[in-house]
């Protein structure tokens, strides 16, 4: 794919162990241009950190720590979570002004691969365990992960799952999550919490002997369904690349391994990136440009530890996930250059970024690749916002050494 440097699986593994965590730092690209046509170079907009002191306000504040969460409201407000040495912090920011820095209590090590904002301004994130965060900071664990099997009793203290890796919180404040089951029987669901009870949305458990490949039509419905195809009918057996969420008005994204489905009000599926002929899809060349249609498009499957993102910009009705299968250079030369930092912190932060994920957009069925390089992508109405984490040369994984920015992405017009 032209437009960005690729590491490769073995080049991060072997960094990795020679101590550069490659799949725990991210760098990212943004992209303002004219049409969606692309054709203009990256432009970012930082909004929270970036800055050169950790005292100040706006444009000079600097986030000192590892990432660890991104969630945006509808109306515009950014949520980034972050792990400093004496624990876990977040920063919230409205539509505009500073971000304010809420330590957090009760909850500690944890990176979420997803989280997401409450009508009431809760957060919720999924990170094994799914937890619940006030808008003053105090964390509470809702459901648990880290069991070798799917333990359904309704019950929320009793439910139990292999890990939690998606959730997302719809207009009328339904809180739903996407889970695994990663050891035996494996298989990727999703749930919903109703008080202190949980509901089985989508996915079912394997049945004796049967198969994981795409030949089985539970699982190919679980990618590509047919019409009607109910979803708690699927088998998801990419367990590794599966569980991310997004609300829609016209019902809830679910990621599941190589497709992105959409669950309905009527508990039906429809396909949205759908692997039906993978090789129509065109090399991309620029920022936004047409590479087929999403329904032909396969998400790569990558590896345990890699992660992944789904969210929408409601107002533009645009979807956006990501790629973990290469950890991505953002680059500097190219069609992809980074463009748009105003001060020298914001570009030496920008310059201390490395490797991360690809992000894609599907944009009335059409595929397009947007950025290299994020932690993390969440979206607004009409926004998309992307999290970045830089590493001085040198520093080791404490947690002072690092920082950590979120920058809105100006899309196409």
């Amino acid at each position: 794919m032209r437009g960005f440097t690729s590491w490769s699986g073995r080049r991060r593994r072997a960094l990795a162990g020679a101590g550069v965590a490659i799949a725990a730092i991210a760098g990212f690209t943004v992209y303002n241009v004219a049409s969606d046509d692309g054709g203009g170079p990256p432009q970012v907009d930082f909004v929270i950190g970036g800055g050169d002191d950790l005292y100040a306000r706006g444009d000079k504040q600097a986030v000192q720590g590892s990432y660890a969460g991104l969630a945006a409201a509808p109306d515009g407000s950014v949520t980034l979570f972050t792990q400093e040495n004496d624990g876990m912090v977040m920063w919230q920011r409205g539509r505009s002004g500073a971000a304010e820095r809420t330590t957090i209590t009760g909850m500690d090590g944890v990176t979420a691969d997803q989280a997401a904002v409450s009508p009431d301004g809760s957060f919720y994130l999924a990170a094994e365990d799914l937890w619940k965060v006030t808008p003053a900071g105090k964390a509470t664990k809702v459901v648990r992960g880290g069991c070798e099997k799917l333990d359904a009793r309704p019950a929320t203290d009793k439910f139990c799952t292999g890990r939690i890796t998606g959730v997302a919180v719809a207009e009328d404040g339904s809180v739903y999550f996407g889970d695994q089951v990663i050891w035996g029987d494996v298989a990727s669901y999703v749930h919903k919490v109703e008080g202190d009870r949980v509901e089985p949305v989508a996915g079912r458990p394997p049945k004796d002997d049967e198969s994981y490949k795409r030949s089985n039509p539970a699982v190919r419905n679980g990618i590509n369904p047919a019409p009607g195809t109910k979803a708690e009918d699927v088998l998801v057996t990419d367990v590794f690349n599966s569980g991310w969420l997004a609300p829609g008005k016209d019902g809830l994204y679910w990621r599941t391994g190589a497709g992105i489905v959409r669950i309905k009000a009527d508990g039906t599926l429809s396909p949205l990136v759908a692997a039906s002929a993978p090789g129509k899809i065109a090399e991309t060349k620029d920022p936004f440009e047409g590479v087929g249609r999403a329904l032909d498009a396969t998400i790569p499957r990558a590896s345990r530890d890699s992660g992944g993102d789904l969210t929408l910009v409601p107002g533009r009705d645009e979807v956006y996930y990501t790629d973990a299968r290469e950890a991505y250079k953002p680059s500097l030369d190219t069609a992809y250059r980074w463009q748009g930092a105003t001060s020298a912190a914001q570009k030496k932060l920008l310059e201390e970024s490395s490797a991360g994920k690809l992000v894609h957009r599907v944009a009335d069925g059409e595929l397009s690749s947007v950025i290299a390089g994020v932690q993390a992508i969440a979206g607004s109405d009409d926004a998309l916002y992307a999290a970045v984490e830089g590493q001085p040369e040198g520093a080791d994984r404490d947690p002072e050494q690092w920082s950590t920015a979120v920058v809105r992405v100006e899309l196409p017009d």
